[in-house]
């Protein structure tokens, strides 16, 4: 008996707890609902902006660093002890000076007489071509003179390579970066023994991402400055653009910079380019801060009287600030720029701007 009271007390008990909890749960429901409808009801306060065509001017600055137009080492050319020593590490050099000279005695003795068998071979075939002519000597004694003296100068012109190479020269007006040798210093052909940079030239590499460098053609006229000189405004030519890109996805700009003597810009030292490209059509232009999500999947809130809908549109990068709409939108479109982080498609908005 007892038991049989037990078990409909629990089950009663059981039965008003399944009412309780279905009671509660429908009404954290209709609280649900009832904030839904409310939150529907809420203007939410936006910035917004008219889509409009505009000019599209790309003139964009990059940081960069000046590197030497040329720079090489100087190696020897010819085997030998080095006798003199013109040159040094910080100096400055011109075409065709010589730097370092390397022992010629033997080379000399060979020029001389290389030169020599060359005018004692100038002369018998001189002389053999006379007697030709007269009969007095046959044409294969005048062709074996000719042959002589072919290789009489051969020999010459080796030898007085030989001899000019004893001496170092500069190949172009620059500097001297370092220098390897030193007097005494024995030297086979390759050995290095001087670097050299250019000075009348340098070259500002600016390093530009893939949107940047579309807007780059070679032989467009360029301004820059040196943080070295401020405030001198300095013209340059793009020379060069490399179309491969490095590990950072940069492309390298070459610019061409003549160098001035009283102010002088360094390899190593830092500028700054700006490219000015020729202003392009009008097109539809938006601000990037009014793109919800990314730029390869780019929606944006179009205000339709006084709510706003949720709508995918085609853009292209423009600079950090604004995008170029290729396709979604139209002139006369009103677009929300600010305050979307609350919207969703439908939203009640009011203008805030």
């Amino acid at each position: 008996m007892r038991i049989k009271k037990y078990i409909i007390t629990t089950s009663i008990v059981a039965v008003v707890a399944i009412v309780i909890v279905r009671l509660v749960s429908v009404k954290q429901s209709f609280s649900e609902e009832l904030k839904m409808v409310s939150e529907s009801n809420a203007t939410i306060p936006v910035i917004t902006d008219t889509v409009k065509y505009r000019q599209i001017t790309t003139a964009f600055s990059i940081n960069g660093t000046f590197s030497p137009s040329q720079e090489i080492s100087i190696a020897a050319e010819t085997q030998g002890k080095i006798v003199s020593i013109n040159s040094d590490t910080g100096d400055k050099v011109v075409s065709g000076q010589v730097l370092a000279s390397i022992d010629n005695e033997l080379f000399a003795s060979q020029l001389n007489l290389a030169k020599f068998n060359l005018e004692k071979a100038d002369k018998d075939k001189q002389r053999f071509e006379k007697l030709s002519k007269g009969e007095a000597a046959t044409i294969e004694q005048y062709e074996s003179a000719k042959q002589v003296y072919q290789n009489a100068l051969s020999a010459y012109t080796s030898a007085k390579v030989q001899n000019e190479n004893a001496r170092i020269k500069a190949p172009f007006d620059g500097i001297i970066t370092k220098r390897y040798a030193s007097k005494g210093t024995y030297l086979s052909p390759g050995t290095a023994v001087f670097d050299i940079v250019s000075i009348n030239k340098v070259k500002l590499i600016a390093r530009l991402t893939d949107v940047e460098v579309q807007k780059v053609k070679k032989d467009q006229e360029v301004t820059f400055s040196v943080e070295a000189y401020p405030g001198i405004i300095y013209n340059g030519k793009v020379t060069a653009i490399i179309i491969k890109a490095d590990l950072s996805k940069r492309y390298d700009a070459e610019i061409e910079v003549v160098n001035h003597t009283d102010q002088l810009i360094k390899p190593g030292m830092f500028g700054t380019v700006t490219f000015s490209c020729d202003a392009g059509e009008q097109a539809l232009v938006i601000p990037r801060k009014a793109i919800a999500g990314s730029i390869k999947n780019a929606e944006i809130f179009r205000v339709k009287g006084d709510s706003v809908k949720l709508q995918k549109i085609a853009v292209a990068p423009f600079d950090d600030k604004y995008v170029v709409v290729s396709e979604g939108l139209k002139a006369g479109d009103i677009i929300v720029t600010s305050g979307q982080i609350s919207l969703v498609n439908g939203s009640k908005i009011k203008l805030n701007n």
